[in-house]
């Protein structure tokens, strides 16, 4: 083969080669091209913003758990054992929340009554361990504390311990006062009425807690969800239906 054909078969297979990179270019700029690999990104970027928003942002959470070791497990399994027939310690998917007032004018009381775990009676006659607790006290500053960890369960409505989580908010009430009215003091306390709706509002969007099931403490003996083997019931006064239904209305 003479140097010239050389020559000039080099040349042909490099245009070719340029030509061939020339199309590919062009058939990536396409619009058609460009369209395709689009719409996936924007429809999960979509998806994504629509979750981040019905999920309101974890409020401020002060963590300060009472002791819930190996022997209050076991006794928190065997509570809701009799009274669920469920022999576990542990709370999954909770579908209900349930307020509550302390009745003392400070968290700290409070506190100290869940952390030291002394018997109390739900079904008459029958003192049994664990003590009361809930998850989170609200002080009236809108301090948030949080007592106990979600994965676990507490006792703090006859009923309602196996799937509620129970929230305390401080409020005293005084000898001749109702629980309507302790109820009012706290949703006119502006700090701690709105920690209080920014803590639910978070627990229902992690949970998938509907409005209709935030109650309160008085209202627990007529929720769907509510169950004991034993016939207990409950017997109290915080958080009766009218105020509970003025609080939703501000979630």
């Amino acid at each position: 083969m003479s140097r010239r054909t050389r020559i000039t078969i080099t040349a042909a297979l490099a245009l070719a080669l340029c030509a061939s990179l020339i199309a590919a270019f062009s058939l990536a700029r396409a619009p058609g091209a460009s369209a395709a690999a689009a719409p996936p990104a924007r429809a999960a970027s979509s998806a994504g913003a629509t979750a981040a928003r019905s999920v309101a942002p974890r409020p401020p959470i002060t963590q300060k758990y009472i002791a819930f070791g190996a022997r209050r497990k076991a006794e928190t399994a065997a509570y809701n054992k009799w009274h669920y027939h469920q022999d576990t310690y542990v709370l999954t998917d909770p579908h209900v929340v349930v307020l509550h007032f302390t009745a003392g004018s400070n968290w700290m009381s409070a506190w100290n009554t869940f952390n030291n775990d002394t018997k109390y009676m739900s079904t008459p006659g029958h003192w049994e361990y664990p003590g009361t607790s809930a998850h989170f006290i609200v002080c009236k500053d809108g301090t948030i504390i949080q007592c106990v960890p979600l994965n676990l369960r507490a006792r703090h409505a006859i009923g309602m311990n196996w799937t509620a989580i129970g929230i305390e908010i401080v409020q005293e009430v005084p000898s001749g006062m109702s629980g309507h009215w302790a109820d009012q003091q706290i949703l006119g306390r502006t700090k701690q009425i709105d920690a209080v709706l920014g803590l639910v509002r978070y627990l229902q969007g992690r949970f998938h807690i509907t409005t209709g099931n935030v109650i309160g403490h008085a209202m627990a003996n007529s929720s769907p969800y509510f169950k004991d083997y034993t016939g207990a019931r409950n017997a109290t006064g915080d958080w009766v239906k009218q105020d509970v239904l003025a609080f939703r209305k501000r979630l």
